[in-house]
């Protein structure tokens, strides 16, 4: 049935990314209700074993029983691995996740310490995630991939060799980065009746101001760093005009989206949403049948792809230097 199981565990959060869409569309520390442990581990029995749990946010630390979540998915079967900005992963619970053995921990590292900590909304937030990554990546075993991802935007887009450097210094086995994830409001507008209704994760944006032939030079050299370093991941690929168009320009979708029908998003409250970009509610993860809701999202994302799936970085497959 469902392969892979996002659960977006919280909306709180501890940092204030410039980027983040949850803080872009309101979602961020909103205050709304949020699923008890007791709950989480009722979806968790929903799903049969080998299935693959992605716990997120928000930031899913915040959540105190957030090892005692993990453990139960490792105890029904199942896999799970974590997105953190890292700035609490530290003491008696990161020894817990290390020892869960998460088959991945995403850190999220935007650049240098100062530039991370401007983009983060925090001073010390470079500081507390390196120290933390680095501890983790120690500790961890071997079934653990430490993972430091970067997304691209117009403010460290000179510094992504800098980001390069910092993850093999601490540890990380793969740097990965993303380019920003926005749709321009003439690809908002053409969604469908029922998609529009729960609109779009990401706020649209006019455009992102992206220099991509810094972009290009600076991926140039962390190629040649790969060499002697970390798994380097780009998603997606571009070339210069792809960037340009990506940034600047109108993107068509074009094929069909696997991922879509293969993974389910469950939201803090237990509500189940089609997608990772669109806000239309399928469901609840509690009560509702798998079945129907995966039947309501292969009649809606089944076909041809919306406007709104233009930039979704499900639809990109990883380019991975090795």
């Amino acid at each position: 049935m469902f392969k892979t199981v996002m659960l977006e565990l919280t909306y709180r959060c501890n940092l204030a990314c410039s980027f983040c869409y949850l803080r872009q569309g309101g979602r961020l520390n909103s205050g709304g209700k949020e699923l008890s442990t007791d709950q989480v581990k009722k979806i968790v029995g929903r799903f049969r074993p080998g299935t693959d749990f992605y716990l997120s946010g928000g930031e899913p630390l915040l959540r105190r029983d957030i090892a005692e979540i993990a453990a139960h998915i490792k105890k029904s079967g199942s896999r799970f691995g974590l997105n953190t900005n890292g700035t609490l992963l530290r003491g008696e619970l990161l020894r817990k996740i290390a020892a869960l053995e998460p088959e991945y921990v995403i850190f999220s590292l935007h650049g240098p310490e100062a530039l991370h900590d401007r983009l983060a909304g925090k001073k010390g937030a470079w500081r507390a995630l390196v120290r933390n990554m680095a501890a983790f990546a120690r500790l961890a075993g071997p079934r653990t991939e430490v993972i430091v991802n970067c997304v691209i935007c117009g403010e460290n887009a000179g510094s992504l060799a800098a980001v390069y450097r910092i993850a093999a210094r601490a540890g990380a086995h793969r740097a990965l980065f993303s380019h920003l994830q926005f749709l321009r409001p003439e690809e908002a507008a053409g969604l469908k009746e029922e998609l529009a209704e729960g609109g779009v994760i990401t706020p649209p944006a006019k455009g992102r101001t992206v220099n991509a032939a810094l972009v290009a030079a600076q991926l140039a050299k962390i190629r040649e760093l790969s060499a002697r370093g970390p798994h380097f991941e780009v998603r997606p690929l571009l070339d210069k005009e792809g960037l340009e168009k990506y940034y600047n320009g109108r993107l068509r979708p074009s094929g069909t989206c696997a991922k879509a029908l293969s993974s389910l998003n469950v939201e803090p409250d237990g509500a189940a949403r089609l997608c990772v970009s669109y806000g239309l509610k399928i469901g609840d993860a509690l009560a509702t049948g798998l079945g129907a809701m995966r039947a309501r999202k292969k009649k809606l994302l089944g076909g041809a792809l919306p406007p709104g799936c233009a930039r979704c970085c499900h639809r990109f497959d990883i380019f991975r230097y090795f």
